[in-house]
C-alpha cells in the first residue's frame, strides 16, 4: 500500500501469525534468505489487532522510482520466502497499467479467479472500491486475505492496492487497521508519474458535501496541471440496475466538480453490474437523462460497477448516455500514457485460460485473456486534445474526447535522429547543460516503456558527449530522452539496424 509518494515509498503489511520481533530486510537485487546480504532493514512502524489478526506495517521511504525491491521478513521463529514489490515511475513519459474494480463479497470462487488475473497481468497497482467482505467480520477478512495471496506472482511479486470504503465495511477503522490508510476519513489523493495522473479516492459512506466536497474541490484546483485525473469510490451515482437507488448528493457535490475540473475517468462499484459510459456532464437540459447529458468534448467517463465476486444483478437501468452494459464477473484493465487512456473490461471467470504478461512488457495482451467485446468495441479510449467521436473505429473501441486543461508545460526539445550501424552496440549522444550535475538518459520502446537507463556525472557545464549502450537490443526505432533533474534537455530517435 501507499501513504505517501508511490514513486519513492511503499507500505508492506503482513499478519504476524506466530513469532515476535519481526524485521523487514530489503534490497534492489534478490538476496535470498540471508538477512545479512540485504542492504537495508526496517522494523514495523505500526501494528494493531484488527479482525483477529496481528497486522504489522513497515513504511518504507526514500526508495528509487520505477524500481523493483526484494524483501524478506525475519522474526524469532524464522524467515519468510523472498518476495518483491515495485515503486511506480515518477515521470509523465512512462505508461501505467492499472486494474480497477470492487465488490468481492460472497462468491469466493469468482473473486479467487479475479485475484489470479491480477498476478497474470502484473499491473502497477489495483484500485479496489470497497465491499471486500459481506459482513466485515474476522473470519471473512481472514478468508479474503488468504484469497488475496493469489494476486502474488509465481516469482513472488506483490501488487499494491489502493482501497475505498464500501457499505459492507462497517466503519472506516476496518480499512485503516487492515490497509494502513493514511487518512482517517478514507478520502485521499495519490499522484503517479509526476504530472501524468492524479487518483482521488472518495468515501461514499460519508456525506458527499461538507468537508469531503471542500477537500475534493481544493485538490482538483491544486492539480490543474495534471495530464489526467481519475476518481474511485463505492456507490454508483447512477446505478445501472433498478435494485439500487440514485445518489443525488454525490451527483450534486462530486459530478459537478468532476466536470468543472475535468476529471477524465471515474470508477464506481456497488451495483454488481457492468457498465461504461460515454463522456457525460451534469445537466437537466433537453436530451439529458437522469441528470446527465453526453458531452464528448469535456465530459467524464464513468465505469464500473463492481462484480469482483459479489452476487450479480440484472443490468436493467440503462441511460441514453450508456456506452455498454452487462452482468458478469469482471474488472477494468486501464492503460494510461501522455496521449490517451485505454479501458478494457476483463471477464474474470476465464482466468485459468489466460497466459501471463511478460515481465518486460506488461502492456502486451496475453493469449487467452477474455476481453469483453460489446457492439461498441472492446476498448474504450479517452484521447487527449482530440475533438472528434467515433464508434467502432478501425482499431476497435470507442474514442471518447477529453481536451487537456493542463497549465502550459515547458516546450519539449525537438527530436533528432541518430543511427547505430548494423551490430552497433552504442550511440553517441550530444547535449548541453548550464551547470554541473547528473544527467539521466532513458531509452523507451515503441510503447513508451523505459527499457534501459543510464546516469552520467558531468564535471563541467556546456556541451557534453556521452556513449549510450544499446547492445543486445533488437533492430528497430527507439526514443532516447535526456534529462537533468526534472527538465528534458534533448530527445533522440534512435534507429538500430
Amino acid at each position: 500500500m501507499w501513504r505517501t509518494d508511490p514513486a519513492t515509498s511503499m507500505v508492506v503489511g503482513w499478519n504476524q501469525i506466530t513469532g515476535s520481533n519481526p524485521v523487514l530486510y530489503y534490497d534492489e537485487v534478490p538476496r535470498g534468505s540471508d538477512p545479512l546480504m540485504y542492504a537495508r532493514r526496517q522494523a514495523p512502524d505500526s501494528n494493531n489487532s484488527g479482525k483477529g489478526m496481528r497486522n504489522y506495517f513497515a513504511r518504507l521511504e526514500n526508495l528509487k522510482p520505477n524500481t523493483t525491491y526484494y524483501f524478506i521478513i525475519v522474526d524469532s521463529e524464522g524467515t519468510s520466502k523472498q518476495m518483491s514489490f515495485a515503486t511506480t515511475p515518477n515521470n509523465a513519459y512512462e505508461r501505467l497499467s492499472i486494474i480497477a474494480g470492487g465488490d468481492s463479497r460472497n462468491n469466493r470462487e469468482a473473486r479467487r479467479k479475479a485475484n489470479l488475473l491480477v498476478s497474470k497481468l502484473r499491473p502497477h497497482f489495483v484500485l479496489f472500491a470497497g465491499d471486500m467482505t459481506g459482513g466485515d467480520v474476522s473470519k471473512q477478512w481472514q478468508q479474503w486475505f488468504n484469497d488475496w495471496q493469489l494476486t502474488i506472482t509465481p516469482d513472488g511479486h506483490l501488487t499494491p492496492i489502493v482501497v475505498a470504503r464500501g457499505n459492507h465495511e462497517a466503519s472506516n477503522k476496518s480499512l485503516i487497521d487492515l490497509f494502513d490508510v493514511p487518512h482517517e476519513g478514507l478520502y485521499y489523493k495519490l499522484k503517479f508519474g509526476g504530472d501524468l495522473l492524479r487518483v482521488y479516492t472518495l468515501n461514499s459512506m460519508l456525506p458527499a458535501g461538507g468537508k469531503q466536497m471542500q477537500w475534493l474541490a481544493n485538490e482538483l484546483k491544486r492539480d490543474a496541471g495534471a495530464t489526467w485525473k481519475m476518481a474511485q469510490y463505492h456507490h454508483s451515482i447512477r446505478p445501472h440496475t433498478e435494485r439500487k437507488s440514485e445518489k443525488l448528493e454525490m451527483q450534486k457535490n462530486w459530478s459537478t466538480l468532476f466536470y468543472k475540473y475535468q476529471v477524465n475517468l471515474v470508477s464506481e462499484s456497488d451495483a454488481h453490474v457492468v457498465k461504461t459510459t460515454y463522456p457525460i456532464r451534469p445537466s437537466v437540459e433537453e436530451g439529458s437523462d437522469e441528470g446527465f447529458i453526453r458531452d464528448d468534448e469535456r465530459g467524464t467517463v464513468y465505469i464500473g460497477e463492481g462484480c469482483w465476486g459479489a452476487p450479480l444483478r440484472e443490468s436493467n437501468d440503462l441511460k441514453n448516455w450508456t456506452r455498454s452494459s452487462g452482468s458478469f464477473n469482471q474488472f477494468k484493465w486501464i492503460f494510461i500514457d501522455q496521449e490517451k487512456i485505454e479501458v478494457r473490461t476483463i471477464k474474470t471467470d476465464f482466468a485459468e485460460q489466460a497466459a501471463s504478461v511478460p515481465k518486460h512488457d506488461i502492456f502486451q495482451i496475453p493469449v487467452g485473456l477474455s476481453i469483453w467485446n460489446p457492439l461498441e468495441g472492446d476498448v474504450l479510449r479517452i484521447n487527449r486534445k482530440i475533438l472528434a467521436v467515433a464508434d467502432n473505429t478501425a482499431s476497435g473501441g470507442t474514442t471518447a474526447t477529453t481536451p487537456s486543461t493542463s497549465k502550459p508545460k515547458p516546450k519539449l526539445p525537438p527530436i533528432s535522429r541518430i543511427y547505430a550501424g548494423e551490430g552497433g552496440s552504442q550511440v553517441t549522444v550530444e547535449y548541453a547543460i548550464e551547470s554541473i550535475g547528473e544527467v539521466e538518459m532513458s531509452l523507451l520502446n515503441k510503447k513508451m516503456q523505459r527499457i534501459r537507463k543510464a546516469t552520467f556525472a558531468n564535471p563541467k557545464a556546456g556541451s557534453c558527449t556521452q556513449k549510450f549502450d544499446i547492445g543486445g537490443l533488437p533492430s528497430g526505432n527507439y526514443t532516447l530522452v535526456v534529462k537533468k533533474g526534472d527538465a528534458i534537455i534533448r530527445r533522440y530517435e534512435v534507429v538500430k539496424r
